[in-house]
């Protein structure tokens, strides 16, 4: 049986017991509870339990918004399979024709094996890190690497790194991330949520870094440099976290790019325990 509760006082050691289990830990429940707590009042978003013989095995807290014909699963707290099946089953029969996504533990087997007969397609893995101890200041953000990877003295005007202005927007317009939903037009339109690190090498840009600004842990969206320029991706990332204290900052890389994580690390950050996770999507039948 699934039904909804609005308070979540007498599950307490069902979530925590289940939250601390690394096979089914929810990696946005480990990042924040808040998300799952805050979910019993907020717009849009439900909370139920799964219940079977009088005993509750799953929690899951819900964003379904019908008109857009979209169902995001916030967290999932399950050892349970038949609990997950359940679960999946009220929203779907509730919502016919809904856009599902999810964001779930890897090692979580009972959920993985609900949505893959849902033939669900699954993302590669990904880690969140957050940023714990101070960056190392970058020495010299007005020099720069040439292609050998010699440093080459410049002045902030046409070499270095520091916010975009207003002369090399075309340029990262051009150079940005097309397949995504944060494209250059929208980010540039949007400096209430955005601050753009631009690297430059003699009036042309070759390096960016799209990062929020309005959270209290802010977190890089897109960084991007041109070949020969990856000694850039620290010092933009350096200045960004200067520009963003006393704030926090998270991220959130692949799980298998030893590389990036490498590169994170290097600055102070730290992978949150039980972030490990893998987006999963379907949508569910019905009429259009």
């Amino acid at each position: 049986m699934i039904f909804e509760v609005d308070n979540l006082d007498a599950y307490a050691e069902l979530i925590g017991g289940i939250a601390a289990d690394p096979r089914f830990s929810d990696p946005h429940f480990s990042y924040d509870p808040d998300n799952l707590y805050s979910a019993v009042s907020a717009e849009a978003q439900k909370v139920y339990a799964a219940e079977r013989n009088g005993v509750v095995s799953g929690i899951f807290a819900w964003l379904i918004t019908p008109e857009e014909r979209y169902a995001e699963l916030i967290v999932g707290l399950s050892r349970d399979a038949d609990a997950w099946d359940e679960m999946l089953c009220y929203v779907e029969e509730r919502n016919p024709g809904v856009q599902f996504d999810f964001v779930i533990n890897p090692e979580n087997e009972a959920a993985r094996g609900i949505l893959r007969k849902r033939n669900a397609e699954f993302a590669g893995e990904q880690r969140k890190l957050r940023l714990v101890s101070d960056a190392p200041e970058a020495e010299d953000t007005a020099c720069t690497t040439d292609a050998a990877g010699a440093e080459t003295p410049g002045t902030t005007e046409s070499t270095g790194v520091g916010e975009l202005q207003p002369e090399y927007e075309e340029q990262y317009r051009s150079m940005h991330t097309k397949e995504t939903y944060w494209t250059a037009e929208r980010v540039l339109g949007a400096r209430d949520i955005f601050r753009v690190i631009a690297a430059v090498d003699g009036g042309q840009l070759v390096g960016y870094l799209d990062v929020t600004t309005c959270h209290a842990e802010n977190e890089p969206y897109d960084l991007w440099n041109a070949p020969g320029y990856e000694h850039f991706r620290s010092v933009m990332l350096a200045e960004a976290i200067r520009r963003n204290r006393p704030n926090g900052m998270v991220v959130e890389v692949d799980a298998d790019d030893a590389a990036e994580i490498a590169l994170y690390e290097s600055l102070g950050f730290e992978t949150i325990e039980g972030s490990e996770s893998a987006y999963v999507t379907y949508r569910s039948r019905g009429a259009d």
